[in-house]
């Protein structure tokens, strides 16, 4: 079977285009309800959200193993938008050890989209691996980044 990703998470989901740029999306930590400006609070629970402050992603973190696959995979992709260095370790394990393909797949393209040496190197790392089931993934997210 060829490893393609999945096509039940759409990896742009988390993004959409204001005034011809690209721009991240956000969901509250707390209810997941969609965030359009930052510094703000959620009109749905009224908690107070910053996405661009490290604790948005703290709480990003600590939602990661009371989530379900799917809501795993929007916080991977909501890390990789951050493209901050610090999530990188995080990101590095979910790909190996999260049992789902979709999370994966995720943690890769966050990692890709980070872009950073240690990223890259992550992402290196599962791509030398032929028994990796993101295997393929991880080696045309090289190739790309390298511009092949």
């Amino acid at each position: 079977m060829p490893d393609t990703e999945p096509k039940s998470l759409d990896v742009r989901k988390g993004i959409h285009s204001d005034q011809g740029g690209a721009t991240m999306l956000a969901f509250c930590p707390t209810c997941w309800n969609e965030i359009t400006n930052s510094p703000s609070f959620c009109r749905k629970c009224g908690v107070n959200v910053d996405v661009a402050s490290p604790e948005y992603e703290r709480q990003l973190l600590n939602l990661v193993p009371l989530s379900n696959a799917t809501k795993r995979a929007e916080i991977c992709l909501l890390l990789g938008h951050r493209a901050k260095q610090s999530a990188v370790p995080y990101l590095a394990t979910l790909v190996c050890t999260d049992p789902e393909r979709l999370v994966k797949v995720a943690a890769l393209r966050a990692l890709s989209k980070i872009g950073d040496l240690s990223a890259v190197r992550e992402i290196a790392r599962v791509a030398a691996n032929n028994t990796s089931p993101v295997y393929g993934i991880a080696n045309d997210l090289l190739k790309s980044l390298n511009g092949l």
